[in-house]
């Protein structure tokens, strides 16, 4: 009993100091910017210029601090802000990138 007790606090020590090892680290933001002229309903035109921006953001926070740093997807602080006019939208996009690692 007393083996199994202590087998349980050793594995939740180890658990505990790979959580510690994994705490999230975030980088100062990052903004980029796209735009779309396609040939489609505004709708789609808006959400292409979304995806261009969030794509090109991902590739300045990689070469910016390294490619743990590229997913939107975990960057902290997102705004996203779009207009234009009925023939082109533009997007654009800042956050802080954040690492898991």
């Amino acid at each position: 009993m007393r083996s199994t007790l202590m087998l349980a606090l050793a594995a939740a020590a180890i658990g505990l100091a790979a959580t510690a090892a994994h705490a999230k680290t975030c980088k100062d933001a990052i903004s980029a910017q796209a735009r779309s002229a396609a040939q489609v309903s505004d709708e789609s035109r808006e959400r292409r210029a979304k995806d261009k921006a969030i794509a090109n953001w991902g590739k300045r926070a990689r070469d910016t601090y390294g490619w743990q740093y590229r997913f939107w997807t975990k960057a902290e602080e997102q705004k996203v802000e779009c207009g234009g006019t009925a023939k082109a939208k533009h997007c654009s996009v800042s956050a802080k990138p954040c690492s898991l690692f």
